[in-house]
């Protein structure tokens, strides 16, 4: 299996791709956020590809956090267990209850 980026789908229909592409001139990787428009995928720019870029981060940030949830979570855990309470934190990225709580302990 090959990675080509983080595919993120919104309600209406809508594909955003977060991948890395080379850096004309350097020898460096860079992200980039790239949509689908008529079938063919087409890069963003300008503040439009920094706001998306910015929270497909925050979003893949939370879905690790969630798998080393899952991943470090007993096996003897009851499967109607809900989701946990999430609430919203700057830059429109979300914490748990239970990492919003170890927050507050340590101010």
């Amino acid at each position: 299996m090959m990675t080509q980026g983080l595919l993120v789908k919104k309600p209406n229909g809508e594909e955003y791709l977060l991948t890395t592409e080379l850096n004309r001139g350097t020898r460096r990787h860079r992200l980039v956020v790239v949509t689908k428009v008529n079938g063919q995928w087409k890069p963003l720019e300008g503040v439009q590809e920094s706001g998306c870029r910015e929270a497909m981060i925050g979003a893949l940030v939370d879905f690790v956090v969630d798998l080393c949830r899952v991943l470090n979570s007993s096996d003897h855990q009851p499967a109607s267990m809900g989701a946990p309470t999430q609430a919203r934190v700057s830059g429109g990225r979300r914490r748990t209850e239970s990492a919003l709580l170890r927050h507050r302990r340590r101010k």
